[in-house]
C-alpha cells in the first residue's frame, strides 16, 4: 500500500509545478529567534502557525528550550498551510524533510502512511506521563498498530461570534440557537449600507474550509444527526443549502472560498460581519481586536434543530520527521513542549485548550468565551483519525465551493462528495464519537 501511495505521489511530482516553500522569517511574529550563539545542533521545525498569538507563541517556546539546554537550537520555519502540505508529500519521496514536522492532527495518519514521520514508539511508549493525554488527540499522533509517531499539541473548536449591537439593532432580542433562528438573524443583520454581511465563514479549499464547514453538514435537523457516511439521507443538504442562500442572498461574501480563518474573523472584528464562525485561539486577541467598536459575545453553533449544536474539534500535532538529525534530542524536545507546565502556558497564551489531563491553564481573559467552547467541545465532531482523510476533506470543501460558486444545489454536490466518500467509510469506517 505504501509502494503505491508514493508511485501516485512521484507521478504527481512530475506533472504538477511545485515550488520550494516560501519561508516567512516574519510570519506574523512580534519578536525574533534568539541566535544559535552556542552553537548546538539546529534541528529545523516547520510550522504553518500565522495567527498572531500562535505565531509569537511558537518563537517564544522555542526561545525558552534553547536557553534551558545546549544540546539542540530548535529552529521554527513559517510554511504556509499548503506549501507545507506540499513539501510533505513531495519530501516522502525525495527525504527532504524538516527534523520535526507540525501538521493537522486529522491528515497525521495520511502522512504516516507515507512515511513521512518516524516511528518513536521506543522513546515514547514507555514515557510515563503519555497516560495523561486524553485519548482521542493521542490516537491521532499512532498507526493501525498502534505505533507512536509525535505528539498531540493543542485542541480547539468552533463556536460562533456575534456582534451584539447589530443583533440590536435589528430588532433581535436573543442570540439564535437554531439553524431557522440563526438565518432569519444573518438576514436582518445584514445591512448593505454599512457594507456589513450577516455572516462571516472560511470555506477555502483546504483543511480550513472543511473545518469551518462540516459543523454545518453534520448537524441534528428533525431529530437526526446526519453521518458523513450517507451524506444522500434526508436533511444531509440543509446546512449547506442555508449557506449556499447566504451567499446568493447577498448575505455572507462570496469571497469566503478564498478565505482562511483569520480572515473571516478579522471581518468580524472590522464590524463587516454581524456573525462569524471563530476558533478557540481567536480569543487570546479579540478584545484588542473588536477595540471597543461593539459589544460581542460568544455562543454555540446554531447548525440545527434548537438545544443541539455542532462544531469540529481541531488541533496540532508535532511528528518527528524521517531522517532526523537527532531524534532523540527531538523526542526530548517535544516532552517538554508537551509537558504539563507547558501545555497550561501555551494553551493561555495562543488561546488554546490542553490535551493533558493534568495541564491546568488559567485563562484570565475571555472567560466566558472560554467556558462556552469548553461547553461546544461537548458537540464537536474529530476529523479522522483516516489515512484517507485528505480524500474525504477535499470532497467537502469541494462540494461547498460548487454550491456557492456555481450555484449547484446543495443536495446534488453533496451527493456527488457521497459517491467518494461513502466507498472508503464502508471499507475503513472512522472511529466512533
Amino acid at each position: 500500500m505504501k509502494r503505491k501511495l508514493v508511485s501516485v505521489i512521484m507521478s504527481m511530482a512530475m506533472v504538477a509545478c511545485v515550488s520550494l516553500p516560501v519561508f516567512a522569517d516574519d510570519a506574523a511574529a512580534t519578536t525574533e529567534l534568539a541566535p544559535n550563539d552556542k552553537g548546538a545542533e539546529e534541528l529545523t521545525l516547520w510550522h504553518y502557525f500565522d495567527a498572531s498569538a500562535d505565531a509569537q507563541a511558537i518563537i517564544d517556546f522555542c526561545n525558552e528550550y534553547n536557553a534551558l539546554q545546549d544540546a539542540v537550537y530548535i529552529n521554527p520555519t513559517y510554511v504556509s498551510r499548503q506549501e507545507l502540505m506540499n513539501q510533505y508529500t513531495i519530501g516522502a519521496v525525495s527525504g527532504e524533510l524538516p527534523d520535526i514536522g507540525m501538521v493537522d492532527s486529522p491528515d497525521m495518519a495520511s502522512y504516516i502512511s507515507l512515511g513521512v514521520f518516524e516511528d518513536v514508539t521506543d522513546q515514547l511508549g514507555d514515557w510515563d506521563e503519555i497516560k495523561n493525554f486524553y485519548p482521542g488527540p493521542l490516537s491521532s499522533c499512532k498507526d493501525a498498530d498502534g505505533k507512536i509517531y509525535g505528539l498531540p499539541q493543542n485542541s480547539n473548536c468552533l463556536c460562533l461570534a456575534v456582534n451584539m449591537d447589530a443583533l440590536k439593532e435589528a430588532g433581535i432580542d436573543e442570540i439564535p440557537a437554531s439553524l431557522d433562528a440563526f438565518k432569519e438573524a444573518v438576514e436582518k443583520t445584514t445591512d448593505a449600507d454599512q457594507s456589513r454581511y450577516g455572516f462571516a465563514m472560511s470555506a477555502i479549499s483546504t483543511e480550513e474550509g472543511t473545518f469551518q464547514l462540516l459543523p454545518w453538514i453534520v448537524a441534528t435537523h428533525n431529530g437526526t444527526k446526519t453521518s458523513l457516511s450517507d451524506l444522500t439521507a434526508a436533511d444531509a443538504a440543509t446546512g449547506l443549502d442555508v449557506l449556499g442562500g447566504f451567499v446568493a442572498n447577498g448575505q455572507m461574501s462570496p469571497e469566503c472560498v478564498n478565505w482562511t480563518q483569520a480572515d473571516d474573523y478579522n471581518q468580524f472584528c472590522a464590524g463587516k460581519a454581524a456573525l462569524a464562525e471563530i476558533g478557540t485561539w481567536h480569543l487570546a486577541s479579540i478584545k484588542d481586536d473588536v477595540n471597543g467598536a461593539f459589544e460581542y459575545q460568544v455562543a454555540l453553533l446554531p447548525t440545527g434543530d434548537e438545544g443541539t449544536s455542532s462544531s469540529t474539534i481541531g488541533g496540532e500535532n508535532f511528528g518527528i520527521c524521517t531522517g532526523c538529525k537527532n531524534t532523540e534530542e527531538a523526542v526530548k524536545f517535544l516532552q517538554w513542549f508537551m509537558s504539563a507546565e507547558e501545555e497550561a502556558k501555551w494553551a493561555t497564551q495562543a488561546g488554546k485548550l490542553p490535551i493533558r489531563s493534568d495541564a491546568e491553564p488559567v485563562y484570565d481573559y475571555e472567560e466566558d468565551g472560554f467556558k462556552m467552547f469548553q461547553e461546544e467541545m461537548n458537540y464537536a465532531l474529530a476529523r479522522g483519525p483516516h489515512a484517507e482523510w485528505p480524500t474525504i476533506s477535499e470532497q467537502i470543501y469541494t462540494a461547498a465551493q460548487k454550491v456557492f460558486l456555481n450555484g449547484e444545489s446543495a443536495a446534488d454536490a453533496l451527493a456527488e462528495a457521497n459517491a467518494v466518500i461513502a466507498p472508503i467509510l464502508e471499507a475503513n469506517p472512522l472511529p466512533e464519537q
